[in-house]
């Protein structure tokens, strides 16, 4: 299964696990509170049908704002947030940095693309695999922001990926230039390689030897 149609697969899964949630916790404060799913309905002006459904996990789109409504008549309160469990999908600034990667290999490289972790249920994924004298991920990023923060994301992804190499594409604007020098002396300790040793060992079918960041 592509990447993308697992993520909504794995993503249509959370949802219906969090509406479920919500109904049995909402009929429990309810039944609680000794109200009827009809008394409930006439205090907030929402449909005792949506409210059975909603309890029973059978509302196919929850409404926030109703939820949040019939949730604050029962003395609940919704509070949600956010984890990172997967990377981003990617964008057409993205796919043309590979493309011009990729112009630089020659074919002894064989590539994978959206290569995803080896654990069940981790949706996160390398945007490239390179297979040859050894495994290498590799992430194109146009306008990065942390870099530490991205060296440490893909720090993760080399250990529970196994492969023996990572390399850094970016896009060689100025800004990108301006944000890697300052920052040199960090990610030489994560990136030894430079743009021009890695692509030289990339060319000749060679393991780089260490991992590397590329400016292209």
């Amino acid at each position: 299964m592509p990447a993308q149609e697992r993520a909504r697969a794995i993503g249509l899964q959370q949802a219906d696990a969090l509406t479920r949630r919500l109904g049995r916790e909402a009929r429990a404060a309810r039944r609680m509170a000794g109200l009827s799913q009809a008394h409930l309905a006439r205090a907030t002006g929402i449909s005792r049908q949506w409210i059975c459904r909603f309890e029973l996990g059978r509302v196919r789109r929850v409404d926030l704002r109703r939820t949040t409504i019939l949730l604050a008549h029962l003395g609940l309160k919704l509070v949600t947030t956010v984890y990172p469990t997967g990377d981003p999908i990617r964008d057409a600034g993205q796919v043309r940095l590979l493309e011009r990667f990729n112009q630089r290999l020659p074919p002894a490289w064989r590539r994978s693309v959206e290569a995803v972790m080896p654990q069940p249920g981790d949706l996160r994924a390398w945007d490239e695999l390179l297979r040859g004298p050894v495994s290498i991920g590799v992430e194109a990023e146009t306008r990065p922001t942390d870099l530490q923060a991205l060296g440490r994301a893909m720090a993760a992804k080399q250990r529970d990926s196994g492969v023996d190499r990572m390399i850094l594409v970016l896009s060689a604007s100025a800004a990108n230039r301006e944000l890697v020098n300052r920052h040199i002396g960090l990610l030489r300790q994560t990136f030894p390689l430079d743009t021009r040793a890695t692509l030289a060992s990339l060319a000749s079918g060679r393991d780089p030897g260490a991992n590397g960041l590329v400016l292209i």
